[in-house]
């Protein structure tokens, strides 16, 4: 599998390989938040582990608060 080499949004999680990150952008263009049993099932599904999946998902949640002129430290999922 390749890893990603660029930024696709803010800082990236480098254990994610382009796929993986092409299918949690959809995730997101669904959904802003991910509750916690969703997470687990998503990162299954990609072969990620839970915490990369959750990191990516707060850089992205940052990076699109920022997008819409909002405090990026919300930080939550």
């Amino acid at each position: 599998m390749l890893k990603t080499g660029a930024r696709t949004h803010g800082q990236r999680v480098s254990r994610l390989t382009l796929e993986q990150e092409a299918t949690l952008e959809t995730e997101f263009s669904k959904g802003k938040t991910l509750h916690e049993t969703d997470l687990a099932l998503l990162a299954a599904e990609i072969g990620a582990n839970e915490t990369d999946v959750r990191e990516w998902y707060i850089q992205r949640v940052a990076t699109w608060r920022r997008s819409q002129g909002l405090s990026d430290c919300f930080g939550q999922i």
